[in-house]
């Protein structure tokens, strides 16, 4: 298959978009047993179709993108050149036969082909970043190094693409491998202020560790998700449209509740659910539609149904006890956290749930009271745990290092928070709280200092002007606090 790639690179040459060329028989499934049985009907409805108007690119390039959503890249690498032999113009059909061979581990092919398809189309952002990271993959830093900085020439300059984080995030890696890690630094700085994502900490991490600055390091908090993340890329959403089986229906829904089109997720959830009525996974995705659609009753009804079919399953229990703590009923919402820690004792979610909600029902989010620190001690227990399997919301880092604060675990305290403030998305009470915590240590330079900081980020913040303020009316006629 890969050696007929000249000749069609050919008739691109030539302009040919009808070349006279037989491009074979669609494909058939190599391994018919691998598809699920609603996979295998779309690709035997969509290899009709192509046998039935032969001369259609449309329609090998319909069947390619069934292989290729589904886990077929050999035969979706064979219906996209079938296409492309039928209609060379299509930079779609190039784009998306470069990722079928690239997922088929053809790569030097893959590059080939989404060269093509930039020559149809240069201005499109992804036919760029997306090969860059296939060559930084394959060991070629510099020549992907040279196709990140392009992408980040065609942004506009104060205006971050949507895509934006792709070309940092590439730059970054390939300046790492190319052990220059003070540019990567800089450019994984600038990343923090775009987006809040444990990978990017992660990398900046390793930027700053190869920069000899181990201290800034170690104070970045990133979790154990070492995943990138994903990018905003229009060529895909085709490819996302021709998921079929459970597992693609379902990645479909959550990609369309995430943009926010409900009636589409609403539909394809009807004929999901009309095939697999026992889904868990759809069930969810059911209970997230209400819950957006502000149905609150029905999420609950199905988050239950779905603790009835898999009793075992941790994030079902959590998802119900989150759905009972917004109904009102924190009881109820602390039974269905317990059991979601004891259906998976790893689940952090589900430990950090309890924590919350034994805030909650113990009144300490209600203020300091006399004789609180067993009730803090108590809910510090799944805290503990869950900080311990990693949490990476901020406003949660916040409210542990608070409480450890208030139940006298003080060194704890200051070590969440002081690597609280050097997050970009740190909210402003935690250097209030740092600074709180400073002064009952008898650290009054360390207290006013830090208020300051915080104060000169955030103008005004009343947390922090109170306590500076505090300092400024105890300090002796003529001091300089």
């Amino acid at each position: 298959m890969h050696r007929t790639i000249p000749l069609f690179l050919l008739a691109l040459a030539l302009g040919c978009e009808n070349p006279e060329v037989d491009p074979g028989p669609p494909p058939a499934p190599q391994n018919a047993a691998a598809f699920d049985g609603e996979v295998l009907e779309a690709i035997t409805e969509a290899r009709t179709a192509a046998e039935t108007n032969p001369t259609s690119a449309i329609a090998r390039r319909t069947l390619g993108l069934l292989y290729l959503a589904n886990g077929g890249p050999s035969e979706a690498s064979e219906a996209f050149r079938q296409a492309i032999v039928l209609n060379p113009q299509d930079a779609r059909a190039w784009a998306w036969h470069a990722m079928a061979n690239e997922k088929n581990g053809a790569v030097e092919e893959a590059i080939a082909s989404m060269e093509q398809a930039r020559q149809l189309a240069p201005e499109q952002r992804p036919l760029w970043w997306r090969p860059a990271f296939w060559k930084l993959e394959a060991g070629r830093p510099e020549e992907a190094l040279r196709d990140f900085e392009y992408v980040g020439s065609l942004e506009t300059p104060g205006r971050p693409a949507a895509d934006g984080a792709a070309h940092r995030i590439g730059q970054a890696r390939c300046l790492l491998e190319l052990d220059r890690a003070s540019e990567a630094v800089t450019i994984l700085e600038d990343l923090q202020r775009l987006i809040n994502h444990p990978y990017a900490r992660y990398l900046l991490s390793q930027a700053y560790r190869r920069a000899g600055r181990g201290d800034e390091a170690e104070r970045l908090v990133f979790g154990s998700n070492f995943d990138p993340p994903s990018y905003p890329d229009p060529w895909m959403d085709p490819v996302d449209d021709a998921k079929r089986g459970l597992d693609g229906r379902a990645s479909r829904i959550e990609s369309l509740l995430t943009a926010g089109r409900l009636g589409d997720a609403s539909e394809l959830l009807a004929e999901a659910r009309g095939r697999w009525p026992e889904s868990v996974p759809l069930l969810h995705l059911q209970a997230s539609l209400h819950d957006r659609q502000g149905q609150q009753p029905a999420r609950i009804r199905m988050l239950r149904q779905a603790v009835r079919l898999d009793p075992n399953n941790a994030a079902s229990h959590h998802n119900l006890s989150v759905a009972m703590q917004q109904a009102g009923d924190i009881e109820a919402a602390l039974t269905s956290a317990h059991q979601s820690v004891k259906a998976d004792d790893t689940f952090a979610p589900g430990w950090l749930q309890a924590g919350r909600l034994t805030i909650l029902l113990r009144g300490l989010d209600r203020g300091a009271q006399q004789n609180e620190l067993a009730s803090i001690q108590v809910a510090l227990v799944p805290l503990d745990r869950a900080f311990e399997l990693g949490v990476e919301n901020p406003q949660d880092h916040l409210m542990y290092g608070h409480l450890l604060f208030r139940g006298a675990r003080l060194d704890d305290a200051e070590r969440i928070l002081g690597r609280l403030i050097e997050r970009p998305d740190a909210p402003p009470q935690a250097w209030a709280v740092l600074s709180e915590l400073y002064e009952a240590r008898g650290n009054l330079n360390a207290a006013l200092s830090t208020a300051i900081d915080g104060a000169n980020r955030f103008p005004g913040q009343p947390d922090l002007m109170r306590i500076i303020n505090r300092f400024r009316n105890a300090a002796p006629s003529g001091g300089n606090p």
